[in-house]
């Protein structure tokens, strides 16, 4: 008998989100606090407060507060208010659109940063008559702008219109080269 047979199908499944969204975490270069928190409210019902974290976590109030704070930033919770409560309540964000823009704001702000910073290097290197490395930057730069535009075009459409639009021009490739 293993673990899995002890505990309900919500504690199962729960642990296989969190144990997921640790992996993410990691993945990104956040601790494996994020993983947990992002994990814990995947499934809850109703706003948690950073009390309920704390104990259901073991993660010190410090250690929630802050890795909240940066769950909110990147747009996977959302802080909500009750009336009359002064405490901070957490939702998951998970509907489609609203995950997809947090993703999307994410990547844009990498891009724009290393476009900036493509942009200032170009600028260097024209003056300090350095082709070959300018040649390389300009073909970094220009791959960033092409992510850019990516991104913009992705706004303006649902998650299933992306997917309809991805999967006809899949077609339209595949019927030109065949």
């Amino acid at each position: 008998m293993n673990s899995d047979d002890l505990a309900s199908p919500r504690e199962v499944v729960q642990g296989y989100i969190t144990d997921a969204c640790i992996q993410s975490a990691k993945l990104k270069g956040y601790g494996d606090a994020v993983g947990v928190l992002r994990g814990s409210l995947f499934l809850a019902d109703e706003p948690r407060s950073m009390d309920d974290l704390v104990a259901e976590t073991g993660y010190s109030k410090s250690t929630v507060s802050a890795n909240m704070s940066l769950l909110e930033r990147l747009g996977f919770v959302r802080r909500v208010v009750k009336p009359g409560d002064k405490r901070h309540l957490y939702l998951i964000v998970n509907a489609p659109d609203t995950l997809r823009l947090a993703m999307m704001n994410t990547v844009r702000r990498e891009v724009e940063l290393l476009s900036r910073a493509m942009d200032q290097s170009e600028r260097y290197l024209m003056e300090h008559e350095d082709e070959d490395l300018l040649k390389r930057i300009t073909m970094i730069r220009e791959f960033y702008e092409k992510v850019s535009r990516t991104i913009d075009l992705m706004g303006q459409y649902s998650i299933d219109e992306m997917v309809m639009i991805l999967e006809r021009g899949r077609e339209i490739v595949e019927r030109r080269s065949g």
